[in-house]
């Protein structure tokens, strides 16, 4: 929900990020993108135990969340100037936007990895 609503603010705000795209391709990438970095929180999760600290819990979705955002963020825009010839200049601003957002994925992850523990 936090990257539909992330996507949707930023869509109001720079009119120009907006693509063209179906409304269900566009809700399909984000359930693919959430499916995926949930996948990876529980990857890195070290089997799932009782015990894991709300701090574990939050580092843990820290990792997944920074992982995330490294192939989203600068291998993506790496892959683009150097094979596409994309200009280089509105991506790296971009990336730095996107590692807010997969930071506070990260930690909303963590959050409710370690509420949904409590008795």
């Amino acid at each position: 929900m936090l990257l539909a609503v992330f996507h949707f603010a930023w869509n109001a705000v720079d009119p120009t990020a907006r693509l063209d795209l179906p409304a269900p391709l566009v809700l399909g990438s984000w359930v693919l993108e959430c499916v995926g970095l949930t996948a990876l929180f529980l990857l890195i999760q070290k089997g799932g135990g009782e015990g894991l600290s709300l701090r574990s819990n939050l580092l843990d979705g820290l990792l997944a969340g920074w992982i995330a955002w490294v192939f989203r963020g600068p291998l993506l825009v790496l892959t683009l100037v150097g094979a596409a010839g994309v200009p280089r200049d509105p991506w790296w601003h971009i990336i730095v936007v996107w590692l807010v957002l997969y930071t506070a994925c990260g930690l909303l992850l963590g959050t409710l990895a370690h509420l949904s523990r409590k008795p």
